[in-house]
């Protein structure tokens, strides 16, 4: 074939190309092709929340980026097009419909901090693109889309105002600063009092939950909360105010409906669905109303995280109080109960953060009734335009429409659209109708009388009809991430780089050795041990009103699994390494040891691929048919799944999330690269199976007895991990030994929680959220945010910005039990506080470069080079990343 001939092969196919029938064909292709797009990104918006991995996030990204690039070439395609459609100018105006609403939830929070906002007015634009079609081309139902047209443009306005009136609404973007003023606790101009507060009756937790309506206290203009009656009726009920300074004594209002929720109106109130009758005599009666009490309870506490995510300060005299509350209405309750509170508090903030919900309630009911009246008008115009489009079914002859043995398949494409428009608007509706927010304010309204003398039942019925939906069941994912070393070091993530490069970033960058397994369901085995050594952990200190123990910012340096003969045997692995990192990694490690001498003890075959999946199945697995389950007793099978998810999960953290574990810098990332070039460059190289990795992992533990010390001094994770595990073998046994595992990571999960990286944890959020950041909210609100399990010159101490809320410090009382385990590990010299009036010094430090990083702290830690060496302070040395808080 000659140059000519592929000449003229190109010009025929544009020619071709440029045929009327052919140009109708790519524009129906490309209409088709954009709806599924749409489709798609719209169910994907419906289920973010369970939607954790980065794929699923890049995978949106990327349609959002095609779709809309395919949009805007249609509504140029259809405006040159040399022929004539009727349904052209409907086409694009319900695309751009489409477009408008694919992200009706998860489109912005309050703030933006991302600029998505701006996709507003992207499709303002748009819609003044489809208009300008519709008015050159001409339509035969100019009323129905006109009328369609002025909806869309309406409600894109609408957006832009809600956006505004939800930033300066009391109930959310001014909701921190008004919180922080309303729990300022002065003895003049208090809004509520904290010793008041009971949490066994909910008497004087006055936590705002909605209504509040702000106002400033002469003569020192203090903020505070009018709790002016709406209610006319003369039927009374005394209500204390404390006066304001100069203005005498305490009065009384007569009032019977306040306009103000708090906290102990809703958990106190006497009215039949939210309070057992005088009479019940069985459980179920006497847990009457607890599901509206616990999603008051939740978003009262979310309204507190927020203040902690949004750097708004709050006086350390509260968390006494919120301490005995998360206590008695949490952490002393059973898992799942308690993490359902928890997880529908996140889903509040993320809700506040990442999604339009704010902006749908800005105005509580009266808003979601106006975005209920858009929809319900969109319909409406929809079905009246469906009905329009008939006149066109046998198009002129002057019009091209692609008919099929007399069928008009552009009319049967553009019925679909209509078809998909509704279900849009209907599920969109639904979506908001079932939501927390609104079954939040049902109750809220509910309240508002804190007494009936005839019940409501149709009010009853309503809010117990949104309850009851399942529509809408999970807060969250629910899943955890896992990670197993002994199976993943080896991987080398060469076609997933190329597609990062290919997507220009989209997608992420992996490491060697990044290679997760699959995500599984929290078990609620797992959830109720987290509780259970929370309550161990927190009984350590022994003060939970915080009168007493003024160091109650931190978690005690303890491991209360490990007590007496095992503190001495495997205290060293958590108080004597050198980083947070090492700590988990040895552990994770010794878990994977375990696992693989219980498989060989049970007769698996470890030169299997896959095997650490299925035998987890199988060791946990409840069918009869398991040959191996009368060998494994209940207790062990459940010690056995805990501790297997919450190593694997710790993992996950260390190597994929290392902003939300304690460690400085590059630290985790560091400690484990060293762990994966040693094990696939030294001790595990050319193991191609299990079996062979075990072996290895067998010779590397055995050790005499004289170098168990310079091991354990040392900086070999592999060779650590491997001793740790022999020693749980030999010493505890089957069951001993996985019953330290499962305590071992329930405590070490729960020490890693506390962080100064709130940033690290709402980024989070935008992707699903994790297990762990419940924890560190839990531990929040308690007042907690560090840990001394970890070493003073960590993140927290050197590279956080001042955290506001730590305003009263000092030097408190440790328990014995702390004190015991601190003696038998030297590693911490001292501890500078700052005290609560002086203003510390503030240092700037250049960041340094990776390759050069140094971290010296008392533990002796030294990183550089990718490595950790093991260094020492010389005497009067200065830390430079210390912090400075005196002279």
């Amino acid at each position: 074939m000659g140059l000519n001939d592929i000449r003229g092969l190109v010009s025929s196919l544009f020619i071709m190309l440029n045929k009327k029938t052919l140009i109708l064909f790519r524009i129906e292709f490309l209409v088709v092709f954009a709806t599924v797009l749409f489709l798609a990104m719209f169910i994907m918006d419906i289920f973010r929340r369970y939607m954790h991995s980065s794929a699923a996030k890049a995978i949106f990204s990327l349609l959002d980026g095609v779709s809309d690039s395919i949009l805007i070439y249609l509504l140029g395609a259809m405006q040159t097009t040399p022929f004539k459609n009727q349904l052209f100018p409907v086409w694009a105006l319900v695309l751009v419909i489409f477009r408008y609403s694919v992200d009706f939830i998860s489109g912005y929070g309050v703030h933006d901090n991302g600029g998505r906002r701006f996709t507003e007015w992207r499709n303002v634009m748009k819609l003044l693109g489809s208009a300008f079609l519709n008015w050159t081309r001409g339509s035969r139902f100019a009323g129905p889309l006109w009328s369609l047209w002025a909806l869309q443009i309406l409600r894109s306005f609408y957006r832009f105002k809600t956006h505004n009136l939800a930033l300066n609404s009391p109930w959310h973007g001014r909701s921190s600063e008004i919180i922080s003023e309303h729990m300022r606790a002065d003895n003049d101009f208090s809004n509520w009092t904290p010793e008041e507060c009971n949490p066994e009756t909910m008497e004087g937790y006055k936590y705002l939950v909605y209504g509040e309506k702000v106002k400033l206290q002469k003569p020192r203009y203090v903020v505070r909360i009018d709790t002016t009656s709406t209610s006319s009726q003369r039927n009374v009920q005394q209500v204390r105010q404390i006066p304001a300074q100069g203005e005498g004594t305490a009065h009384s209002n007569a009032i019977t409906r306040s306009s103000l929720i708090t906290l102990d109106k809703i958990w106190r109130c006497r009215r039949y669905l939210l309070s057992p009758g005088p009479g019940y005599s069985n459980l179920e009666d006497s847990n009457q109303g607890m599901e509206q009490k616990d999603l008051s309870l939740a978003f009262a506490l979310s309204r507190l995280l927020r203040c902690r995510l949004e750097g708004v300060q709050l006086k350390r005299v509260i968390y006494p109080a919120n301490r005995r509350l998360v206590r008695k209405r949490i952490i002393d309750r059973d898992g799942p109960n308690a993490f359902k509170i928890l997880e529908t508090q996140l889903a509040f903030v993320n809700d506040y953060f990442n999604t339009r919900y704010p902006m749908v309630f800005w105005l509580g009911l009266c808003s979601l009734y106006t975005n209920l009246l858009l929809s319900l008008m969109t319909s409406s115009v929809v079905l009246w335009l469906s009905v329009d489009i008939r006149k066109v079914y046998k198009p002129p002859k002057d019009e091209l429409a692609h008919t099929v043995q007399g069928v008009n398949v552009d009319m049967i494409i553009t019925w679909v659209f209509m078809a998909f428009l509704i279900f849009k608007e209907i599920w969109e509706v639904v979506i908001y109708l079932l939501s927390d927010w609104t079954r939040l304010l049902l109750v809220c309204k509910y309240t508002r009388r804190c007494s009936e003398r005839h019940r409501n039942r149709f009010m009853e019925n309503l809010i117990l009809s949104f309850f009851t939906s399942r529509i809408i069941a999970k807060r969250w994912h629910g899943f955890l991430d896992q990670y197993v070393f002994v199976q993943s070091y080896d991987y080398i993530p060469t076609h997933w780089n190329r597609i990062h490069k290919v997507t220009t970033g989209v997608l992420p960058k992996k490491d060697n050795g990044e290679k997760l397994g699959e995500a599984i369901d929290i078990p609620d085995c797992v959830r109720s041990e987290i509780l259970v050594k929370i309550r161990a952990i927190l009984d350590v200190n022994r003060d939970y009103d915080g009168t007493g123990n003024t160091d109650d910012r931190y978690l005690p340096q303890v491991i209360t699994t490990l007590a007496d003969d095992r503190m001495e045997r495997y205290g060293w692995a958590c108080f004597q390494l050198q980083t947070s990192s090492q700590i988990i990694l040895v552990w994770h490690i010794a878990t994977n040891f375990c696992q693989l001498a219980l498989a060989e003890k049970n007769g698996f075959d470890l030169s299997k691929p896959g095997f650490l999946p299925s035998i987890l199945g199988c060791i946990t697995s409840c069918c009869s048919s398991n040959e191996y389950e009368s060998s494994l007793t209940e207790e062990l099978k459940e010690k056995y799944l805990i501790a297997n998810r919450l190593s694997s999960y710790c993992g996950y953290l260390l190597v994929l999330k290392p902003d939300l574990i304690p460690d400085s810098f590059l630290v985790p990332k560091m400690v484990f690269q060293k762990a994966v070039n040693g094990a696939r460059d030294g001790t595990l190289k050319d193991c191609d199976c299990l079996e062979k990795r075990y072996s290895k992992l067998k010779e590397e533990a055995r050790i005499p007895a004289e170098d168990y010390d310079n091991v354990k001094r040392g900086e070999n994770a592999l060779k650590q991990g491997a001793l740790l595990g022999r020693q749980l073998i030999e010493h505890e046994g089957e069951e001993g030994c996985w019953d330290i595992l499962a305590g071992v990571w329930a405590e070490l999960l729960i020490h890693i929680a506390p962080t100064w990286n709130a940033e690290a944890h709402k980024k989070c959020l935008r992707s699903g959220g994790e297990f762990i950041t419940n924890i560190w909210a839990l531990l929040w609100h308690c007042g907690i945010e560090k840990s001394r399990l970890w070493p003073v010159d960590d993140a927290s101490e050197n590279n956080a910005p001042e955290d506001p809320q730590n305003n009263d410090t000092g030097n408190g009382d440790i328990d014995s039990v702390e004190v015991t385990q601190r003696a038998d590990t030297d590693i911490r010299s001292s501890q500078v506080e700052t005290e609560a009036d002086e203003e510390p010094e503030v240092l700037e430090i250049e960041e340094p470069d990776a390759r050069s990083l140094e971290i010296i702290g008392p533990r002796g830690v030294k990183s550089g080079n990718s490595e950790i060496e093991e260094t020492g302070m010389a005497a009067g040395q200065v830390n430079p990343y210390q912090d400075r808080t005196e002279g």
